[in-house]
């Protein structure tokens, strides 16, 4: 097997640590979970260099670290999943890999859903093991997942055991007893993570939730899920393959959530999917964040100002409105009479984005309200159509002036934005027939 060396792929600032492995044709990316070190995967006496070894046969495999974790750059906040999918899209490119399988371990199969709705043409095939749309109960439409007790015994055994095998039994089960294998994990853990890093991911976890956009993931997807998990538990699992059009479920044999067998069974799946799938067709919808813009009162600014005056208004408002989308990634899809509908890779750039023009025009004697919605869009000629596009305007339409409100879905997928989500409850939207919870974002 080929192990390369470490590399760096850039993202802005931030640089990220990789490595590729293996010769073969198809090409394949491994998504860690919680925290991960490179390094790891090329000592075959880890459980991650015996999965990464026997998965590179065949395989062009690029595993990789996340920000704030392992050999990449060091952060003081959580990495929100925009800046983990630009990050992955930076791997992607450096390690010159245009559509690969994705392989998400954990924690890291919810991104990889994220991504793959999101970037449908970036992926080949999607492989989820020990993953679950979200960690912690909410009854009674979710009721697996790591209970507030267990979540506050992990939260103590970072503080207190960090380094020195925290949790072994959660992930192990009656394996964390042999001799050494505690002390196997915590040297992976000083290396993939710092203690404070280590919580604030956990919290991160605890609040992640994808439910919403499973069914915008068209990518062909196998779920592997085993009885006994006590991280994603196997009807979790089975929610979530469930919510995938056309994703497969596989059960493996019962065990731990890292139990021994995982070495041989994990690679004999991917590399068994992945290789039915290399040829799969890409499909042509993709998962968008919505923001629409509204001038509030715009006729009667019109009216106390004039036609000249309002034309120049109009031309301040479009190059803003322009500069700030820029700035985070927006594309500008098309003008709405008074306002704009804009287009964004992810839920936490277009809440800024809402947020910052709200200053920006306000200073211009433009006062604007905004709406944020992320779902499924598919593009006919020059319009956007599909029921996302809907519920952005409609939920835009709702706001007052400097308001700037989101659909859940969006502050579900904005875990560790720092971003302040007040919950106006439910609402039924014109044209829509079940409720639609709506927050009101703001700045922490």
């Amino acid at each position: 097997m080929s192990v390369g060396r470490v590399k760096y792929a850039r993202n802005g600032d931030i640089r990220l640590a990789y490595r590729v492995m293996g010769d073969g044709d198809i090409p394949v990316v491994f998504i860690p979970g919680w925290v991960s070190n490179v390094d790891l995967y090329a000592d075959p006496t880890t459980l991650y260099g015996a999965v990464a070894e026997r998965m590179s046969h065949g395989t062009r495999l690029v595993v990789w670290d996340k920000r704030g974790t392992g050999l990449s750059d060091p952060v003081t906040d959580v990495p929100t999943l925009d800046e983990r999918m630009d990050d992955l899209r930076a791997v992607l490119d450096a390690a010159e890999m245009e559509s690969p399988a994705l392989v998400g371990m954990s924690e890291g199969g919810t991104m990889s859903i994220l991504f793959a709705a999101t970037y449908p043409e970036r992926v080949r095939s999607l492989v989820l093991y020990g993953t679950a749309a979200r960690f912690s109960p909410e009854l009674p439409d979710f009721p697996w997942g790591v209970s507030p007790e267990q979540a506050d015994e992990v939260r103590k055994d970072i503080e207190n055991n960090w380094g020195a095998g925290a949790f072994a039994e959660m992930f192990f089960g009656p394996i964390a007893d042999v001799p050494g294998v505690r002390e196997m994990l915590g040297k992976e853990q000083r290396a993939s993570a710092s203690p404070m890093m280590a919580r604030l991911l956990w919290e991160a976890v605890l609040q992640i939730d994808v439910r919403e956009v499973l069914g915008s993931v068209h990518t062909p997807t196998l779920v592997l899920s085993r009885r006994g998990d006590r991280v994603a538990a196997f009807e979790a699992s089975a929610a979530l393959a469930s919510g995938i059009p056309n994703a497969e479920l596989r059960e493996l044999p019962p065990g731990e959530h890292y139990a021994i067998d995982l070495t041989d069974l994990l690679p004999r799946a991917v590399l068994e999917f992945v290789g039915q799938q290399a040829d799969a067709a890409l499909t042509e919808r993709v998962l968008s964040t919505v923001l629409f813009t509204d001038i509030v009162g715009s006729t009667e600014l019109l009216a106390a100002h004039g036609d000249e005056h309002w034309r120049r208004q109009l031309d301040d408002h479009d190059r803003l409105v322009d500069s700030v989308l820029s700035r985070y990634g927006g594309r500008r899809a098309k003008h709405t009479g008074d306002g704009v509908f804009a287009l964004f890779d992810g839920p936490t750039k277009a809440a800024r984005c809402g947020l910052d023009l709200v200053p920006a025009l306000a200073t211009h004697g433009i006062p604007i309200r905004a709406g944020v919605h992320i779902g499924e869009c598919e593009k006919r000629g020059d319009e956007w159509s599909g029921m996302a596009v809907h519920v952005g305007a409609r939920i835009g339409a709702m706001a007052g002036a400097g308001e700037v409100l989101t659909s859940r879905t969006v502050r579900d997928l904005s875990v560790g934005s720092g971003l302040v989500f007040e919950d106006l409850g439910a609402h039924r939207l014109k044209g829509l027939p079940e409720d639609t919870e709506v927050f009101r974002v703001k700045v922490a």
